[in-house]
């Protein structure tokens, strides 16, 4: 098999998801040759440095900007208008790599590369049958293109919303986000907090705030330091090292009933999960999957305005977390929380009813299904020209 995955590198999550659906390919086809292209630095390098930077800053400086352009990009004539065209002039820059590689499939795990697949089906420049990966748990226009053969949804909800787009309901598939096969190795969690010498008997939260360790997560550190409660926390600030050496304060003060152990870019992440007994984080994508899949019950704060608050909503609807993300104390809410064990124990069920530990094997069968299709379609096809051209030279 052979496999050309287009991503962007904005955040972390559709480059992580690609990374994962390229192990799974290798896991389940050794001899796949599978090739992930990070789309606009592939494109331009200068416009995958100014559209990026621009979006990174905007949701570190002015998040609320960034939710305004969200919800203005889902009316008619609103950016995704602007993007579509932008997109098209970008799109054809693709075809030599494509011509090239001769892939089997062409995946995108991010909206600007599903749409350039979508332009490329449109404009009849490739054939080759297309995916595309939603990292969130809601629909968005930007996502949304004719003649993408298959979207991977991480849950039911997002179908209805999606068919009254146009979205043909038999091209989706509810099946989950791809998390890395690593991911779900198990770890002993007794084992895991004595090695950071905490108890293995006492409340244990983690806080995150995505590979870029956004959001407030300092204050909520300080707000938890205020309970009743004996908690110890753990923190993982990702790539930011400002916010690291900033809490590296704490660990060196931490109390017994308010133990701490900061941590930086980590690649266990999971470990750390399987440990805790509440995640409190921004709610992306892949870190919510991440979550269910470890049945971690989460704690939302600081959503990005637009996709991420879009999370939350289906987060709190089915009660897989708490809403920390208002400007109110979490005081009451956390003690609230705690006080019960039961009300911990539920939010943990209902995060592994909504886990989906198959997705790595259905993605794979579902793309080993479209290259079947597609290669049906074309014998097909080949035959038929065979024909014509038989019963034209019997005619001469």
């Amino acid at each position: 098999m052979k496999a050309l995955i287009f991503s962007v590198s904005a955040g972390g999550g559709h480059s992580r998801a690609a990374e994962a659906l390229k192990d799974y390919i290798y896991l389940y086809n050794p001899n796949s040759d599978v090739k992930i292209i990070d789309t606009l630095r592939y494109i331009n390098p200068i416009i995958d440095k100014v559209i990026i930077g621009s979006y990174l800053k905007t949701i570190k400086v002015t998040p609320s900007l960034f939710g305004k352009l969200y919800d203005y990009s889902e009316t008619d004539y609103g950016l995704a208008t602007i993007s579509s065209k932008f997109n098209e002039i970008m799109t054809y820059r693709l075809l030599p790599l494509i011509k090239e590689f001769k892939p089997d499939i062409l995946i995108a795990t991010h909206p600007f590369p599903t749409e350039m697949l979508s332009i490329l089906k449109i404009k009849h420049k490739t054939e080759l049958p297309t995916m595309s990966i939603l990292t969130d748990y809601a629909p968005h226009s930007f996502w949304l293109h004719p003649y993408i053969d298959a979207y991977i949804v991480s849950n039911s909800d997002m179908i209805p919303e999606m068919v009254s787009r146009g979205i043909p309901k038999n091209t989706i598939y509810d099946i989950g986000i791809p998390i890395s096969p690593n991911f779900f190795t198990e770890y002993d969690r007794k084992k895991t907090l004595e090695e950071i010498q905490f108890l293995p008997d006492r409340t244990t939260i983690l806080i995150m705030g995505g590979s870029l360790g956004m959001g407030k997560i300092d204050s909520i550190y300080e707000e938890l330091l205020e309970l009743e409660n004996d908690i110890q926390i753990i923190v993982i600030t990702g790539n930011n090292k400002k916010l690291y050496y900033e809490l590296m304060k704490y660990q060196n003060i931490s109390t017994e009933t308010k133990k701490t152990y900061i941590i930086g870019f980590t690649d266990k992440v999971n470990k750390y999960m399987q440990a805790s007994d509440l995640l409190l984080t921004k709610p992306g994508g892949l870190t919510i999957t991440e979550a269910l899949i470890c049945k971690t019950p989460i704690g939302i704060f600081s959503p990005i305005p637009g996709q991420e608050e879009k999370n939350a909503e289906f987060l709190i609807k089915h009660n897989l977390a708490i809403d920390l993300s208002h400007d109110k104390s979490i005081k009451g809410t956390m003690e609230n929380l705690l006080s019960d064990p039961d009300n911990l124990l539920t939010l943990k069920e209902n995060c592994g009813k909504f886990a989906k530990p198959f997705v790595g094997k259905d993605i794979y069968d579902i793309i080993l299904k479209l290259i079947k299709k597609n290669e049906y379609v074309n014998t097909i096809f080949n035959e038929e020209c065979i024909n014509k051209m038989q019963s034209s030279n019997m005619l001469k």
